[in-house]
């Protein structure tokens, strides 16, 4: 998930404005193979559903991310008399996806109930959240506060697009043995933003969000070194009074239709209405106002300069509301000169397991500068046993 503070905007000596765009993937049991044939609506086999059933955990998760939009930082030399404060904004559309899930629900979804015939298959803690907004984001920072070190924040104005949030405490589906009927007892909330508005430029809620950094350096026997703290995303989205909310807790038992006779299949009979007023008499919608929160990210890491060729970076990330595990991951930058960067990254936990990635950052004159890669390249060089994939980009012009 990006954030306005990193060093494309951090490490701004002079006017500089760009885009950039990220996107990623990742899940600790579902593998890209798998991901891609769902998505393109390909076959899915015995074969692809054994892959990744094998892998399945009592709970699992999966979680992705689409950011692309322009930045831009200006100094402020008349501030306070001070030359080390900027002023910065960044306009992004931004897509957040995640979801946590138990072994029988994959088992269930991909190959039906009848192998839970006389039993009852857990469901139990299942979560999928859903957002897409537009931010447009302003903020200050600052180089220079006791002894060089830097702090940053950004307040953020969001356009609610989408927002689909389910979340099943108790989800628990018992099959008749002989398979006559089932029993579904759920414990439930779900609240969905306006269906007839959707797409680019749909407005169907407003809320805000801050962005805080802080960087404290200092010296070490291997190099100077630098903490750093960032807490990204701490903000919420109203959604408007058209937002469908569902509160439930119930058992429903089905034993299906019974049909007498032939003439009796009419198109009324599993037509739109008959299933629309089966799903209210089962899950009475209702409309209302909905606060969402965003999910935020703290990340936390430690930088050291061992020479002006090698800095090494260890740290850790959470996503708060987000169904995510705890990330630990280590970043080596190699300065070649310097016009030309080398990163490698290697991490643990996530949406995923181990991930790891590469990144470049060139100079190419004339002010531009450019930084590209990826911090899941695993699920390109092996897609049928991994979950993580993504890229990232930044191109930037400084005057």
């Amino acid at each position: 998930m990006a954030s306005i503070f990193d060093q494309e905007i951090l490490g701004a000596t002079k006017t500089r404005i760009g885009i950039s765009g990220d996107y990623d993937i990742n899940s600790n049991t579902i593998t890209n193979s798998f991901l891609k044939k769902f998505y393109t609506g390909g076959y899915i086999d015995n074969e692809f559903k054994k892959s990744v059933s094998d892998r399945l955990k009592n709970s699992n998760r999966i979680g992705g991310n689409v950011n692309v939009g322009v930045y831009g930082s200006f100094k402020l030399n008349s501030i306070n008399n001070s030359k080390e404060i900027s002023l910065f904004f960044a306009v992004k559309d931004r897509t957040h996806i995640d979801a946590q899930f138990s072994r029988d629900f994959f088992n269930i979804g991909f190959y039906g109930n009848s192998k839970f015939a006389g039993k009852t298959a857990d469901l139990n803690d299942f979560s999928l959240n859903f957002i897409r907004y537009q931010q447009l984001q302003m903020g200050v920072f600052s180089s220079k506060l006791d002894s060089a070190a830097r702090w940053g924040i950004g307040i953020s104005f969001l356009n609610g697009e989408q927002y689909l949030s389910v979340l099943a405490k108790k989800a628990e589906l018992y099959t008749s043995e002989d398979g006559q009927y089932i029993d579904f007892t759920t414990d439930m909330f779900i609240a969905k933003s306006d269906a007839a508005k959707n797409g680019l430029g749909a407005v169907n809620g407003f809320g805000s969000s801050v962005d805080l950094f802080f960087e404290a350096p200092f010296k070490t026997r291997m190099g100077n070194s630098y903490l750093r703290l960032s807490v990204s995303d701490i903000g919420f989205i109203n959604f408007n009074k058209k937002t469908l909310t569902l509160e439930q807790d119930s058992i429903f038992h089905f034993t299906g239709f019974q049909i007498n006779n032939f003439s009796d299949l009419h198109d009324s009979t599993f037509g739109a209405k008959s299933k629309d007023s089966i799903l209210n008499g089962v899950a009475p919608f209702k409309k209302q106002s909905f606060s969402a929160t965003l999910p935020a990210v703290l990340d936390f890491n430690f930088e050291t300069h061992f020479s002006k060729y090698f800095h090494l970076t260890e740290g850790f990330r959470y996503v708060f509301n987000g169904n995510y595990s705890l990330l630990v991951y280590l970043k080596s930058n190699f300065y070649f000169n310097p016009k030309f960067m080398l990163s490698l990254t290697l991490g643990y936990g996530g949406y995923g397991n181990l991930n790891y990635g590469i990144g470049l950052k060139a100079n190419l004159g004339n002010g531009f500068l450019i930084y590209a890669g990826s911090n899941n390249i695993e699920g390109y060089i092996s897609p049928k046993n991994t979950g993580g994939q993504g890229v990232f980009f930044s191109l930037g012009k400084q005057f």
